[in-house]
């Protein structure tokens, strides 16, 4: 089936046809668009993606760079992401980089050769920076989701008072040995986290001994083994703060494979408030953030920067502290608990 054919069937030139389907409005009334549309829906006609491209200058796809979809952060955000550009008329390629600069280079020049109108990058890294640098000069509009040190769009994350308020409600509820299982330290939304946690101890006056420290990459085989290993040593925390809800939850499967009792012996926090963070049983306490709100403002970021259209070109998300079971005062040696301190900011859930 050809646009001739669809001319005929119309009976108008292959001019006004291409006018039709390519949405130009000049020297087309409401009556012939119809008759034309009509005539290319009986012949079953499909215009050729490629071909409208070319004549659009647009292709009506995005990318999307995450470092892990098997993650449940990075699925919350990108339904938000592929929901909004499902709805506008876009296309979304996903590429899993796995935390490598290598692939994301390999991948943004993939995106690149694919023509994809604009790109959104999630994770908040180090690496990667010059890439973003050439996608600016070379007028690909790229949105990105967490902190980079880069002046471009963005979805951000208060990644530093979402750590010290978790920290802070172990605190106040009598904890003062607290360990910290971290991630990968060329994600910035992982130091972010860290310098939360830390920075709230320390204004408490309370130290982090040596090896309670322990960076995994963020999945749950790294944080069981990284758990165990500091719950089996003579002197173990009463609280462990986990860089995400999936190290978490690995934590208090370690704990109860020693015999501990979750929160009575270790209570446990994670970030992000993953859908499994509330059906683990404890149900964890966790610093939630709205992850598919969050994509949804990246792709219309995205979309309105294509459209040339005003608009905030930033979004700012706040981790809300969601406590569960997972957490309460700790114990003391004589099996005596430690009065808890009054956290007034923190909303209390039980599924």
């Amino acid at each position: 089936m050809t646009i001739a054919e669809v001319a005929r069937r119309a009976s108008v030139s292959i001019a006004t046809v291409s006018r039709v389907l390519n949405n130009v409005p000049r020297g087309v009334g409401a009556a012939l668009r119809k008759r034309v549309l009509k005539a290319a829906q009986e012949l079953d006609f499909r215009p050729n993606a490629l071909a409208r491209s070319l004549h659009q200058k647009r292709t009506h796809t995005l990318g999307l760079l995450i470092t892990d979809i098997a993650n449940p952060y990075y699925a919350g955000i990108t339904r938000g992401i592929e929901d909004v550009s499902r709805r506008l008329g876009y296309a979304l390629f996903i590429c899993n980089t796995d935390r490598d600069p290598a692939a994301m280079a390999h991948y943004i020049e993939v995106l690149r050769e694919q023509r994809v109108d604009g790109i959104i990058i999630g994770g908040g890294g180090t690496p990667g920076r010059r890439h973003f640098q050439a996608l600016h000069h070379r007028g690909i509009p790229a949105v990105l989701i967490g902190r980079y040190d880069v002046p471009l769009p963005a979805v951000r994350i208060d990644n530093l008072k979402g750590g010290w308020e978790a920290a802070t409600h172990l605190i106040r509820l009598g904890h003062r040995r607290v360990a910290i299982l971290s991630g990968p330290d060329t994600s910035t939304s992982i130091q972010d986290r860290m310098k939360g946690y830390q920075r709230a101890i320390l204004e408490h006056g309370l130290s982090l001994p040596d090896g309670w420290i322990l960076r995994g990459d963020l999945r749950p085989a790294s944080a069981l083994e990284l758990a165990g290993r500091l719950l089996s040593a003579r002197q173990r925390p009463t609280a462990i703060l986990a860089a995400n809800d999936q190290m978490a939850i690995a934590t208090i499967r370690a704990a109860l494979k020693l015999g501990l009792r979750v929160p009575e012996d270790l209570s446990v926090v994670g970030f992000d408030n993953i859908e499994l963070a509330s059906y683990v049983s404890p149900a964890l306490t966790t610093m939630g953030l709205p992850l598919y709100q969050m994509g949804v403002a990246a792709a219309e970021i995205a979309i309105r920067l294509l459209a040339g259209t005003s608009g905030k070109e930033e979004a700012w998300f706040t981790p809300e502290l969601i406590v569960r079971e997972s957490t309460g005062p700790p114990l003391t040696h004589a099996g005596r608990t430690i009065t808890p301190r009054p956290d007034p900011g923190s909303k209390r859930r039980d599924a």
